[in-house]
């Protein structure tokens, strides 16, 4: 729980920045997920409990912020915590390509999910559109984009250790 205390600043922060400045931002290569690539890194560094705990949380300020249904984000986020923080991702390699390949999976779950509820609640989605705009440019993204992240947390991680002793 401890690492949620300091970990809702970074996950608000993230959250800020994907909802103001990356959603307004127009790459033609498409958008990275902050608060996903955060979610994924830390359960990869933690485990899915962890993992989850900051998905839910991260996806409740996504939630807030980006004005998406009450909770689409918070459960999406949350079911990626958990799938990317089990053992048996430890049998994909080095840290490096684990948290690559996680951050890939983990961004196909998340947006799957989340396409997944939004049709379940009635909303309109051009699935073809959304797999091939939005979800294949922030895996490849966010794939890139881990070692990155993956540097900051465990950074953070180490702090965090050492204050708690």
């Amino acid at each position: 729980m401890s690492s949620l205390y300091f970990g809702i600043p970074i996950l608000l922060v993230g959250s800020v920045l994907q909802s103001v400045w990356l959603e307004r931002a127009h790459y033609t290569f498409g958008r990275p997920d902050l608060v996903l690539l955060l979610v994924v890194t830390w359960s990869v560094i933690r485990g899915a409990e962890e993992g989850a705990l900051w998905g839910f949380t991260g996806g409740l300020l996504m939630d807030v912020l980006s004005g998406s249904p009450p909770g689409m984000w918070a459960s999406s986020l949350a079911l990626v915590g958990f799938v990317t923080g089990q053992p048996w991702g430890q049998a994909l390699g080095s840290t490096v390509l684990r948290l690559a390949m996680m951050s890939a999976l983990g961004t196909l779950l998340g947006h799957s999910a989340f396409i997944a509820l939004m049709l379940i609640l009635g909303y309109p989605v051009d699935l073809p559109a959304a797999y091939a705009e939005i979800v294949g440019p922030a895996m490849l993204l966010n794939f890139l984009l881990s070692p990155f992240a993956f540097r900051f947390l465990v950074w953070f991680h180490h702090r965090q250790r050492q204050a708690a002793r």
